[in-house]
């Protein structure tokens, strides 16, 4: 008798483990291991598609879904590691936006290859209308566990 329980978490979470193996050793063989991979992805953020638009934490919370205290703790490291500046606006000196330091742009070019080429390695053969129809479940996903 066949199991036809739906276990979508579980084929999900597989997927999340080799997607994060793939993309660890990607930023790592690009870079090194002085940042990690979620810090990548906030520099390629930040380069990539807020290109002249001012950054700020709540940018950071609602684009990779994470809570305030990760974002601040993440920002906080990634700051004393020299990827990053808080800069008071002048409007409002308790709102900082965010600003790539010298280090993180040298870093970008790098990091967006690293990201790129696993990216463009899990869309291989997959058509767009493919990769449409998976962006509308992983939405319609997102928005039930909401």
């Amino acid at each position: 008798m066949p199991n036809d329980k739906l276990k979508l978490g579980l084929d999900i979470g597989k997927i999340h483990h080799i997607f994060s193996r793939k993309m660890d050793a990607a930023v790592i063989n690009a870079i090194d291991d002085s940042i990690t991979v979620s810090q990548a992805y906030v520099i390629d953020f930040i380069c990539d598609r807020c290109q002249g638009k001012d950054v700020f934490q709540k940018d950071l919370e609602k684009e990779f879904d994470l809570k305030r205290s990760s974002i601040s703790l993440m920002l906080s490291n990634m700051e004393k590691s020299d990827l990053i500046k808080r800069v008071a606006v002048c409007d409002d000196a308790r709102l900082k936006k965010i600003v790539l330091t010298e280090k993180s742009l040298k870093l970008y070019e790098s990091i967006c290859i690293a990201i790129d080429s696993v990216e463009n390695k899990i869309a291989e053969n997959i058509t767009p209308e493919e990769i449409e129809v998976f962006n509308r479940v992983l939405n319609k996903i997102r928005n039930n566990l909401k």
